[in-house]
């Protein structure tokens, strides 16, 4: 295989795919590989592969080889390009090219001039059908391997490459090895076809022989010029590789109105030629075809930035200068077959059907007609192309560009509102679970987590402290909040009735039961989750029913026969100290495994960040506002000092309890000290330190007193006469006491 691809380092840019005539690139495990039987060896494959994916056979070892023999010969075949390629002197060239050890150098233009006379013969006969010239071995390849009912189209000559190989090889008596340096790929290709092989043994491109030279440190600016050797006459084959040259060596006529000869060139006028002939729609004539646009642009000339006129210049004016200055023809001439037969090479592929192309059509997201968009960027000319590549299994559907940039869309869209929905769980958490400590960050953490689970929550913590607020938080940010969220407190229903409501009944189960039965808490939760509050109060033989039914995932009705499957989340949630109560024998310690998988004890007011208290409060003091329609207050610095430094034995709900009844109750627009219950004060006394023993009693005893009469006159705004009805002592006494500590001013 003259071409290959290497490793995996495609990118998936299809590249490669658009630059081949044929589409012989598949794609498998989105990485590039060539298709031999398919191949035409073109090699524009190799140059647009940005990641050197595809690599070249090559001949430098067996070059080197044969130049390092001394039994072997080796010659040279320029081809006439060569003056185009490389930018030294042409007969620095060749004097560097003796210097690496070749024994002649010949142009393939004596070739050329050979194989032309051939083609005027063919011109000058009465043709019955378009034909094709046979130099390009890229057109050949196409032909056998893609047109096959186009075999006969071809010329019957062989390329002045062989034509030269040929010539050299019967023209010398000893061993000797053939060597063709040109631009194009395909010649690899050529000298191992049918009827022709051995005439020309190894075939390097121009970059090659730069590589060689390179690798031998010979400058070429730095050798002696030298001449080309010549087996006949080569002056207007030097004209092969530009358009019409071919032409031009035959003296043939190329004028326009000439409808007996074309010249065809590019990739897109040989399909369109090739087509046209296996249509009917060309008349008899001598088609000079090139793949690409004369060999001056063959792929070894990929990304040179010289001009087009300036490669054929380069070509003509060495011809002229040729013309003016070459040696007659050796006397002798060697008679060589300039003949050679095709053979197709196409496999017969079958064809999908229409079903079938429609198909994976609708793979790609191609329903319609006009969703077929045939926009190239895959390789393939048409959409209904690259159907059929997939078919064939060298394609594969995700090749289709616009169809990766909708799933991209898409992908992009479902990210970004996967984010929203992160970002307004996370709000929802925020607004839920107030706080920024690390015990609250945690228990947030906590709920999110918790959220993205089907696992068993468990719920710990004293009496208002949000069990169910947090519970009802995991389940509206899980993947289930679309679906019920049923509460039970499991200590508000007697035990009897307790068991009806978490497993409903059947008709006729017990005296009393409803007609058609009742469905339980369970059965309504399907689907969803089911929030069982106070769990530490349930009987144990409740524990025992529901243990089975976290283990079963199913549920019976009272009075029936029939398990019912659930697929419900369970969160549990309790006050109590289950270990405790484990070994008093009051909750079972199978259940409380079956429930302890996430489990979380949410931290009682008393034990949390004052901070978390104060955000808690302006959080609470919102939204009692909202819900109430009530005038949002303020609260004083030292009110809510005091609010916070409380202890809050009922937690949560009664702080929340207490800022109702202050925003209903309080007239002004700003909560005081003064208008906090008794309770609060007193927490606020209860909190000095009256406990160092390293002072004496009686300045312990002063320090209380002092703080009792400030909190007296900031609870009654500095009114003395108030202050001494709240500490049930005379005026006059509550002024001597002032006196004694020196509160005579206003206390703020």
């Amino acid at each position: 295989m003259i071409i290959a691809s290497q490793g995996k380092q495609c990118k998936r840019c299809y590249c490669c795919v658009r630059h081949c005539p044929v589409n012989a690139i598949g794609f498998k495990g989105e990485q590039a590989s060539l298709i031999e039987e398919e191949c035409v060896s073109c090699g524009f494959c190799i140059k647009a592969c940005s990641q050197s994916n595809k690599v070249l056979k090559d001949f430098d070892s067996d070059v080197e080889k044969s130049l390092n023999s001394i039994n072997t010969k080796t010659v040279a075949l320029m081809a006439p390009s060569f003056v185009a390629f490389f930018k030294e002197d042409p007969y620095k060239l060749v004097g560097a090219l003796k210097k690496m050890g070749f024994s002649q150098v010949y142009e393939v233009a004596q070739g050329a001039e050979i194989v032309a006379q051939e083609y005027k013969k063919i011109y000058q006969k009465p043709l019955d059908k378009p034909i094709l010239t046979s130099p390009c071995p890229v057109v050949i390849n196409i032909v056998k391997k893609h047109y096959p009912n186009l075999i006969d189209n071809l010329a019957h000559i062989v390329s002045p490459m062989i034509a030269m190989g040929d010539l050299v090889k019967q023209s010398w008596d000893k061993q000797v090895e053939v060597v063709f340096i040109g631009p194009c790929v395909a010649k690899k290709s050529e000298i191992t076809h049918e009827s022709v092989d051995g005439k020309v043994d190894y075939a390097l491109l121009f970059s090659e022989l730069e590589g060689l030279l390179k690798k031998k440190k010979i400058n070429i600016e730095d050798c002696q010029k030298a001449p080309l050797d010549y087996l006949s006459e080569e002056y207007l084959g030097q004209l092969f590789p530009i358009s019409g040259g071919l032409l031009k060596a035959a003296n043939i006529d190329g004028d326009l109105l000439n409808n007996d000869v074309s010249v065809v060139e590019g990739k897109e006028e040989v399909l369109e030629t090739l087509n046209g002939i296996e249509n009917n729609e060309l008349k008899p004539a001598l088609i000079d075809i090139l793949y690409c646009k004369g060999c001056i642009n063959g792929p070894d000339f990929y990304g040179d930035k010289s001009t087009n006129q300036y490669k054929k210049n380069k070509v003509v004016n060495f011809a002229k200068e040729k013309k003016q200055k070459a040696p007659k023809s050796p006397d002798y001439y060697v008679e060589i077959d300039l003949s050679r037969e095709f053979r197709v090479l196409k496999k017969k592929k079958s064809f999908p059907s229409e079903k079938e192309i429609v198909r994976i059509l609708e793979y790609s997201e191609k329903f319609e007609k006009q969703d077929e968009l045939n926009c190239g960027a895959c390789g393939y000319e048409t959409c209904r192309d690259k159907a059929v590549a997939v078919y064939h299994g060298v394609a594969e559907v995700e090749m289709c560009l616009p169809y990766l940039l909708k799933l991209t869309e898409n992908r992009a869209t479902h990210y970004q509102k996967k984010a929203q929905n992160l970002l307004q769980l996370y709000n929802e958490i925020d607004q839920n679970i107030v706080g920024c400590s690390q015990s609250i960050l945690a228990a947030k953490n906590f709920v999110f987590k918790a959220s993205k689970s089907d696992s068993t929550v468990l719920l710990l913590g004293e009496s208002g402290t949000g069990k169910g607020l947090f519970a009802e938080t995991i389940h509206r940010l899980g993947e289930r909040k679309d679906k019920p969220f049923v509460k039970i407190n499991c200590s508000a229903i007697p035990h009897e009735l307790l068991e009806s409501e978490l497993f409903g009944y059947e008709e006729g189960a017990f005296t009393g039961a409803k007609k058609g039965g009742k469905i339980g808490k369970f059965e309504q939760a399907n689907k969803g989750a089911i929030f069982l509050d106070e769990i530490g109060d349930m009987s144990p033989v409740m524990q025992a029913k529901i243990l089975q039914v976290i283990q079963d995932k199913k549920v019976m009705r009272i009075g029936g026969d029939k398990s019912i499957k659930l697929d419900v989340k369970i969160i549990a949630a309790t006050n109590k100290d289950l270990k405790q109560e484990i070994n008093k024998g009051g909750f079972r310690e199978d259940l409380f495994y079956r429930l302890n998988v996430l489990t979380f004890t949410i931290p009682p007011l008393r034990q949390r960040h004052k901070d978390d208290i104060g955000l808690l409060i302006d959080s609470l003091k919102d939204k009692i506002s909202k819900e109430h329609k009530l005038p949002c207050k303020s609260i004083s610095a030292k009110a809510k000092e005091m609010l916070c430094n409380y202890s809050w034995p009922g937690n949560v709900r009664e702080l929340e309890n207490l800022l109702e009844r202050l925003l209903n109750l309080v007239e002004e627009d700003t909560i005081l000290p003064e208008h906090l219950p008794e309770s609060i004060w007193e927490n606020q006394s209860q909190g000095t330190n009256i406990t160092n023993p390293n002072k004496p009693l009686d300045e312990i005893l002063e320090r209380v007193e002092k703080e009792v009469l400030v909190n007296a006159l900031k609870r009654s705004n500095n009114n003395r006469t108030k202050a001494a009805k709240l500490l049930n002592i005379s005026r006059s006494n509550f002024y001597e006491k002032l006196k004694k500590y020196n509160l005579t001013t206003e206390i703020s």
